[in-house]
């Protein structure tokens, strides 16, 4: 997180003015205008987090009970649990080898005729392969819902992720490429779905006491929409800082066996929110666990697969077991069942290390230095 002498006075004028709602002040408005306007789409729908804006994006093309949607297992809790609290469906395919995204062929056995959308995420600013998963969107007539909590400013083909699916969605939480301190938002090209997503982060309201529909309060404030609006215009030159980083991290472990720098595909142009890097522990004579306590800067990146927790597992959900013991449903889905076997993979071998644009030179020689001697070893 980079908060300057330029953000505290955006916050000191909001405080100034007293006008500290979204209701009330404009600061939260214009944000989402220029967010809409840098991503490349028509609206965007600012939020109070990055969990908000995937359970309003959700909510918003009416995914709910009996519904299933496509996930990967290897992404944060929040992509899965926006489903569950609509009472919709997770559903698991594996993720590309090199990647670590969503695999298109994997989505593929997965379709039946309850599912309704395929939710890829954009992993630490790296794409996912897009082309073919709107292609299979299209075939079997789903939603596509871009979780790009991660990959602020990304690219897919020259086209920033959050434009490419129905609807994009973002966190500003201080470890992602801007932050408002908390927050979220939500874009589309959709007038409908814009106006839904409206509805859904204050109460259903359209106007004061009318209720349209359920809804909640999932607002932005306008001190974090006034953060918002600075963080923005710098968010190119935070994203070339920590690309700059990644790629000299890249550069001096070339030719290091045992330890793998992260794979760019060609449709991709990376916004790095981390380094992701992944071992050969038959090659350096280590695990994962032995690794990461001999290494204390990096990073667990996600430790085993959404589908092994314990909410899975025992299908913890609302009282009486719903969603998956929903009427609407009629399925018997049991989690520990589930092999994937480049996921299970992938977690016993990926770390991950800090990149932003605090971060010194000697830190990242320091990084350097450990893991050459971790796998020379």
């Amino acid at each position: 997180m980079d908060i300057s002498e330029e953000e505290k006075a955006a916050v000191m004028k909001v405080m100034e003015s007293q006008l500290l709602s979204s209701l009330a002040g404009k600061e939260v408005e214009n944000f989402e205008k220029e967010f809409a306007e840098y991503i490349g789409v028509k609206y965007a729908i600012a939020v109070n987090s990055g969990t908000a804006a995937l359970h309003i994006s959700i909510a918003s093309l009416d995914i709910g009970p009996g519904d299933e949607v496509i996930i990967p297992p290897f992404t944060f809790i929040a992509t899965a649990s926006s489903l569950l609290h609509n009472n919709a469906i997770p559903i698991f395919a594996d993720i590309d080898n090199r990647s670590y995204t969503l695999d298109p062929e994997s989505v593929k056995k997965k379709i039946t005729r309850k599912t309704k959308a395929i939710m890829p995420v954009h992993l630490a600013g790296v794409t996912a392969n897009m082309g073919p998963l709107l292609d299979i969107a299209k075939e079997h007539n789903l939603y596509l819902i871009e979780d790009a909590c991660q990959s602020h400013g990304a690219k897919f083909n020259g086209k920033r992720v959050g434009s490419i699916g129905d609807l994009g969605t973002f966190s500003f939480y201080p470890s992602k490429n801007m932050t408002t301190g908390e927050g979220g938002i939500v874009t589309t090209n959709s007038t409908k779905l814009a106006r839904q997503c409206r509805l859904l982060r204050h109460h259903g309201e359209p106007y004061w006491y009318a209720y349209n529909r359920l809804g909640w309060n999932y607002r932005m404030t306008e001190i974090q929409g006034a953060i918002g609006r600075i963080q923005l215009k710098k968010l190119d030159k935070y994203i070339g800082v920590r690309n700059e980083n990644a790629q000299y991290m890249t550069d001096a472990l070339n030719g290091i066996v045992g330890i793998d720098p992260p794979y760019i595909p060609e449709y991709c142009e990376p916004a790095y929110n981390y380094w992701i890097g992944r071992i050969h522990p038959d090659i350096i004579g280590l695990d994962k666990d032995q690794f990461i306590s001999k290494f204390p800067n990096s990073k667990i990146l996600y430790p085993k697969p959404l589908y092994e927790t314990k909410l899975f597992q025992k299908k913890i959900g609302y009282p009486r077991g719903c969603p998956w013991s929903c009427p609407f449903y009629g399925k018997d889905i049991d989690y520990s069942k589930i092999k994937l076997p480049v996921v299970e993979k992938v977690t016993k071998e990926i770390f991950a290390l800090d990149i932003f644009p605090g971060i010194s030179k000697e830190e990242l020689d320091d990084n350097i230095r450990i893991m050459k001697n971790l796998a020379s070893k």
